[in-house]
């Protein structure tokens, strides 16, 4: 007795095995952002630009809220002049005076938000702020204006409900600008 697969819809269609014990497919390819934006509408970009203070302070703060993961695909990335620019992910602490910050949703007829707390600042670790103990993800080296590009984030960047990303520049005499992409996926 063989046994047969069958479609999920009730439709009565089963698949098919070539001569060569191969089963024939024809199949729909889709990048899990590309699902995630098309599908449930939570991809997102968040703009921001900043100067620092003073050198190594933090200007981009995001926290994950909601029970799905926050997957950073990159960021696209122009700086003013020579400096370093990294990520750390895992800050705690309260942070110091911020700019609140709205992402956009990729999706443009999807109602969906994202959940989480998006900041920029000047200084956003300094002053009465607590906020330490993140561990540097990725750091960029440029050695003078840098025109705007995309810094992908190999592996992906993945924040559990309560994690940070944090975005620092070690030059007080430059300005970040930026765009942070990123989806929600809750697994399977």
């Amino acid at each position: 007795m063989a046994i047969q697969i069958q479609d999920g819809t009730g439709k009565g269609y089963v698949a098919s095995v070539c001569s060569e014990n191969r089963l024939r497919v024809v199949s729909v390819a889709q990048s899990v952002e590309s699902h995630a934006n098309q599908h449930d509408g939570q991809a997102y970009h968040l703009s921001f630009s900043q100067s620092p203070t003073a050198n190594d302070d933090c200007i981009l703060y995001m926290q994950n809220d909601d029970d799905d993961d926050v997957i950073v695909e990159g960021l696209y990335l122009y700086v003013s002049g020579a400096c370093e620019v990294y990520v750390q992910l895992g800050d705690t602490g309260t942070r110091n005076s911020g700019t609140s910050l709205t992402p956009v949703n990729a999706n443009a007829g999807s109602g969906n938000t994202a959940t989480g707390t998006f900041e920029k600042g000047a200084d956003l670790d300094g002053g009465s702020a607590t906020l330490t103990g993140g561990s540097e993800f990725m750091r960029w080296i440029f050695t003078a204006e840098t025109a705007t590009d995309f810094y992908n984030l190999e592996c992906d960047c993945v924040l559990p409900e309560n994690q940070t990303l944090t975005l620092w520049c070690d030059t007080s005499t430059v300005t970040v600008t930026g765009v942070a992409v990123f989806f929600y996926h809750g697994g399977c």
